[in-house]
């Protein structure tokens, strides 16, 4: 009797841990394969792989050394948010990190950037970046843009035909984590955005 209770139970440790590591090995599937590809990129060296956590692992970020030049973090290179070339985000570049603050029809606040070909920052760098390794070999291009810019504390605007932005850019390193617990004190980074001079009357209201 013992041994038949010893049996079952062996068999039902061996069942749970063969879904337990069954379902962790295709939940990081994309993440090790994402990973892959940007370590196949000559000249980098991934530093740090992450993504949000849910049923599945979404909006994958990584950052990644670029020999001779320096780290980026790249965001959204998950097959659920991958939109090259029309949003490319990146959260640091060189050591500068951001505060993103834009008005649409209400304020919105982020810790990255976009670089897309239709956005504000794509048009100031004036190239249009189809993959990873188009952004990885125009690092240098990419970073001197953002150092011409204005530099923390002072505020850069943006306006478009359907959006307002304010960003600051500013010598932070960011941290590896999903982008919006970046934002960790986003009260008073709201409180802030209501003092800023938006020409879009639903955002003054706020």
């Amino acid at each position: 009797m013992l041994k038949r209770i010893s049996l079952i139970f062996i068999i039902v440790i061996i069942f749970f841990s063969t879904i337990y590591f069954g379902y962790g090995f295709y939940y990081n599937r994309e993440l090790r394969q994402i990973k892959n590809e940007l370590n196949e990129i000559e000249n980098v060296e991934v530093k740090n792989i992450w993504g949000h956590e849910d049923l599945t692992l979404e909006e994958i970020s990584a950052r990644i050394y670029i020999k001779n030049k320096g780290e980026i973090v790249l965001n959204n290179l998950s097959k659920d948010v991958y939109d090259y070339p029309n949003r490319i985000e990146i959260s640091e570049i060189g050591g500068l990190s951001f505060i993103d603050f834009s008005c649409v029809n209400s304020i919105g606040i982020g810790s990255s950037i976009d670089i897309g070909k239709n956005s504000n920052l794509g048009k100031l760098i004036g190239k249009e970046f189809k993959t990873v390794k188009d952004v990885v070999k125009n690092y240098d291009l990419i970073l001197k843009t953002l150092k011409n810019l204005k530099q923390s504390p002072e505020l850069n605007y943006f306006e478009s035909k359907n959006e307002e932005e304010y960003l600051i850019i500013q010598k932070v390193k960011s941290k590896d984590k999903d982008p919006i617990f970046n934002l960790i004190g986003v009260e008073n980074a709201f409180e802030f955005a209501k003092t800023l001079k938006w020409k879009n009357c639903d955002c003054k209201k706020i």
